[in-house]
């Protein structure tokens, strides 16, 4: 199965009955009498497990029929599966059109995953025509149903004001409550606000806070942009070069596990946390891996390849000098508004106000994301 659709398995899965999560009781006979009586529920859980071999022998031939039946009764999830199994081409020839239209049909009946589908195919031209506005109209449809993926796409909008008026505290909201319900991207993009301080006040511990809780998934982004705040945060008083050291190289191994290519930010990270631990030939050699890595990214312009070679070098010389590196100073271009709800210091014991900014006055180069 493709990972869209196994992540669908799963979160479907987990809201059947208790006795149909256990593979070893399903009760085949039982199942099938209800679904042939037209039970929609019964059909959709029928064709779930028929296509992914989850307690019933694998037929996806047959699951996508007792799926379809049940879509075609209206049942949300069924509709929405539907969706994704022609997006995905499993069990079905891949159609992007086809998704959409069943996307759609979930949407428009209400269900909230099928609204972010539809608004993710608007924005991406997937099965139907780019339309950023309407994008956003379905967003906020699943980011009022409290859908944390949505809210985290439409905070985005929000950010960077494409298909929705720019307004960086309005984006802090929607990662908060987003966050709040412990959505790993919207945490690390609700710390990076407080880091630079973007929508909200410059705030180094919230933004700590933040990175800490999301680095607590097994995402290894995460990992690493809690290791470079510690290593180069401009407040010297949150720097831990230890721990740094320690979540770089859990970032590293989590995409080493995944069988994913080393990337060089994460190099560049690993050099700054050996260096903030006074690991200097270390990170040297590391630099200077990230350095040789940076040609392969075709993904870039070369522009910004080539503002990142200066940064690295850069780098690489305060290190060569046995000098860690510091980010500078955040220069908001506008005062953000606190958020009263974010109770994030007190949730993780941390005591005190916001922390004062210090550091060098070197450019920020925005690691940390």
């Amino acid at each position: 199965m493709k990972p869209f659709f196994c992540f669908l398995v799963v979160s479907c899965l987990s809201v059947m009955p208790l006795a149909a999560q256990q593979p070893g009781v399903i009760n085949d006979t039982e199942l099938r009498a209800w679904a042939d009586k037209g039970d929609a529920d019964s059909q959709f859980e029928l064709g779930l497990r028929l296509l992914t071999g989850e307690g019933l022998k694998k037929n996806e031939e047959e699951g996508i029929k007792w799926v379809e039946k049940a879509a075609n009764q209206k049942h949300l999830r069924a509709q929405f599966v539907m969706g994704s199994l022609y997006e995905d081409g499993v069990g079905v020839k891949k159609n992007e059109n086809t998704a959409f239209e069943w996307y759609r049909k979930s949407a428009e009946n209400g269900f909230a995953a099928g609204q972010h589908a539809v608004a993710m195919a608007y924005d991406l031209g997937r099965g139907v025509k780019l339309d950023a506005a309407k994008a956003t109209e379905w967003l906020e449809k699943a980011a009022e149903q409290n859908y944390a993926p949505a809210q985290t796409a439409l905070a985005a909008k929000y950010e960077r004001g494409v298909g929705a008026d720019k307004s960086p505290s309005k984006a802090a909201l929607f990662y908060l409550r987003a966050a709040q319900q412990d959505f790993v991207p919207a945490m690390s993009r609700l710390a990076n606000l407080y880091y630079t301080g973007t929508g909200v006040p410059v705030d180094y511990r919230r933004a700590g806070a933040w990175y800490q809780r999301a680095a607590r998934s097994d995402d290894p982004w995460a990992a690493n942009n809690l290791a470079w705040f510690l290593a180069t945060c401009p407040d010297e008083n949150l720097h831990n070069g230890e721990q740094a050291v320690q979540l770089a190289a859990r970032a590293l191994r989590i995409m080493d596990e995944a069988g994913e290519d080393q990337r060089y930010e994460m190099i560049d990270t690993k050099a700054a946390c050996l260096a903030r631990n006074g690991e200097f030939l270390e990170a040297v050699l590391w630099q200077k891996k990230a350095l040789s890595l940076l040609p392969q990214d075709k993904q870039i312009t070369d522009e910004e390849r080539k503002n990142l070679e200066t940064e690295f070098k850069t780098r690489l010389k305060l290190y060569q000098k046995q000098t860690p590196f510091s980010e500078a100073e955040p220069k908001p271009e506008e005062a953000g508004a606190p958020l009263p709800q974010d109770t994030i210091l007190q949730e993780e014991g941390i005591p005190g106000a916001p922390s004062k900014p210090k550091g060098n006055k070197g450019k920020s180069r925005g690691t940390v994301v």
